[in-house]
């Protein structure tokens, strides 16, 4: 139905994502579809020094929110964000969004109260929920349908915790069957990275662009000292950023320079551009879209199989999409991947599928 100018305050349709940097993609991907004849206001709403910007154009009313669900939540709590006219939530990586490592319920829980209110007061319109995710752990969904009161109708699509068909998965064991410490694990899977970059360099620029080298990698660590340590060897080892410039992004640095990164990764490559590395944690596999990633490379073992789903996901994107994975492990990890890999050449599910 039409529905006009957007009323001071009250938003149509809001949008939740775990990261700030999710926001700014989701809101640029809401922005093209109004340039391309949607017609609707969006604004992006995140913690930061632009609070009094943001609740000002709020308030000159705007179709479409955008924001982390701290800053949504606090809003709503104060008043300042009023849900009487919200049709619909989408929550992103709503696993996450809900899941135990992260707060968020906590967070979400005072929205999800506030248009259940407006419904029974009537002062509402029937707000519906919709969550989306590429990975459902049994426990999670299990905290979803309490979250919700068992009121949750689940349509599940055909790639649900499976990595893309066009993934080639390389397993390195850098442990050669020695049992090795946490120190010296380190540093004989750097030692497996530097062969890694060595093998991308000797294939050359492709063809017209096209295959070749990799211009656009990941490498994916589970603790931001790991990333600094991997980071700072690589710069060490290429001062003059000749052959690979190595970006940080994690939890660790500030907005900006996280923000900065993230930008310059995300600039299509040109023809002979020097090779850019994103060194990161799993902050990058919560739904970055980055299409120019050709390689992930896992230098620490994620710690349960749906982050694996999520970092490989960063290549190979789109129905004909390629890409490579290397995943260095050590000791019993050793196992445990190819366990994954296996299933993944089956085409089964890296985790089981709960029972909807």
């Amino acid at each position: 139905r039409e529905w006009g100018r957007a009323r001071p305050n009250r938003p149509r349709l809001l949008i939740l994502c775990p990261t700030s940097e999710l926001v700014m993609q989701v809101l640029g991907v809401v922005r093209q579809l109004a340039r391309g004849g949607l017609k609707c206001r969006s604004l992006a709403m995140t913690g930061g020094n632009q609070g009094k910007t943001q609740t000002q154009t709020l308030k000159e009313g705007v179709d479409v929110v955008v924001g982390t669900p701290g800053r949504v939540g606090h809003l709503v709590d104060v008043g300042k964000l009023l849900v009487d006219d919200l049709e619909a939530v989408v929550m992103d990586e709503c696993d996450v969004l809900l899941g135990d490592s992260f707060e968020f319920a906590e967070q979400v829980a005072p929205l999800r109260d506030a248009t259940t209110a407006a419904r029974k007061t009537m002062s509402g319109v029937a707000t519906k929920f919709v969550l989306v995710t590429a990975t459902i752990p049994e426990d999670v969904l299990r905290q979803l349908k309490a979250f919700f009161d068992g009121d949750l109708r689940v349509v599940q699509g055909p790639g649900l915790h499976r990595p893309a068909a066009g993934l080639l998965e390389r397993l390195v064991d850098c442990s050669g069957g020695d049992v090795v410490d946490d120190q010296s694990g380190f540093y004989r899977k750097y030692r497996a990275l530097e062969q890694l970059l060595e093998a991308e360099r000797e294939k050359g620029p492709g063809k017209k662009g096209k295959g070749g080298a990799a211009r656009r990698m990941l490498l994916f660590c589970n603790k931001i000292e790991t990333c600094r340590r991997v980071e700072n060897m690589l710069r060490r080892a290429d001062r003059n950023g000749e052959r690979l410039i190595p970006m940080p992004y994690h939890a660790a640095l500030t907005d900006e320079r996280r923000k900065a990164s993230l930008d310059a990764f995300l600039t299509p490559p040109r023809p002979g551009e020097t090779p850019m590395m994103l060194v990161c944690t799993d902050r990058a596999s919560r739904g970055l879209d980055a299409a120019d990633v050709s390689h992930v490379i896992l230098f620490d073992f994620p710690r349960d199989p749906s982050e694996y789903v999520r970092r490989v996901g960063r290549t190979a994107r789109g129905a004909l999409g390629t890409g490579e994975v290397s995943v260095l492990v050590l000791g019993r990890q050793v196992r445990l991947a190819r366990e994954i890999m296996r299933r993944n050449t089956r085409g089964d599910p890296v985790e089981s599928t709960p029972q909807f």
